[in-house]
C-alpha cells in the first residue's frame, strides 16, 4: 500500500509525503525506490558503526548520495526495541560530514526517507509546479 499526500506551501511549491511499507516500491525524487534498495546502497564512508548506532555516507543505484543514520533504543519493558532509520539526501561528502555532527530533528532535512522497527516507510520531498502537473496527468 502506498499513500501520497501533497500540500501546497505558501511559496507555491508543494510538499509530498509518501507513506508505504518496507515491501512496496514508491516514487521519490522522480525515480522508483524501495526500502530494500535504500538499505542496500553502497557505503562510501563510515562515520561510526557500533551495535546500537551507525552513520554512513551511501550512494544509491541512481548515483545519489545520502547521509544514513541508524539508531536503536533498547526497550527494557518488553517488546521490540525502537529503531530509527533515516536517509537524508546530501549534495556531496562535505554536506554529509556536516550532518554527521548533528542529531535528532536537525537531520530531518528535505528530501529524506525515514523508517522504524515497524513496517512503515515515509518519503518526504518538496516538488515544484512542473512535477505537480506530471503527478496530476500521470506522466
Amino acid at each position: 500500500m502506498v499513500k501520497v499526500t501533497i500540500n501546497k506551501l505558501e511559496d507555491g511549491t508543494f510538499h509530498k509525503v509518501t507513506q508505504t511499507d518496507k515491501v512496496a516500491e514508491f516514487e521519490f525524487l522522480g525515480d522508483t525506490y524501495s526500502y530494500s534498495q535504500l538499505d542496500s546502497a553502497t557505503t562510501l564512508k563510515v562515520y561510526w558503526d557500533n551495535y546500537h548506532s551507525e552513520r554512513k555516507l551511501v550512494k544509491d543505484k541512481y548515483g545519489r548520495l545520502f547521509h544514513y543514520r541508524y539508531d536503536e533504543e533498547m526497550n527494557f519493558d518488553g517488546g521490540d526495541d525502537r529503531l530509527d532509520l533515516l536517509w537524508t539526501l546530501v549534495a556531496n561528502e562535505t554536506d554529509s560530514d556536516d550532518l554527521s555532527c548533528k542529531s535528532g530533528l536537525s537531520l530531518l532535512r528535505e528530501p529524506y526517507v525515514a523508517s522504524a522497527e515497524t513496517d512503515w516507510v515515509a518519503a518526504h520531498e518538496d516538488i515544484n509546479s512542473n512535477s505537480m502537473e506530471k503527478l496530476k496527468t500521470g506522466q
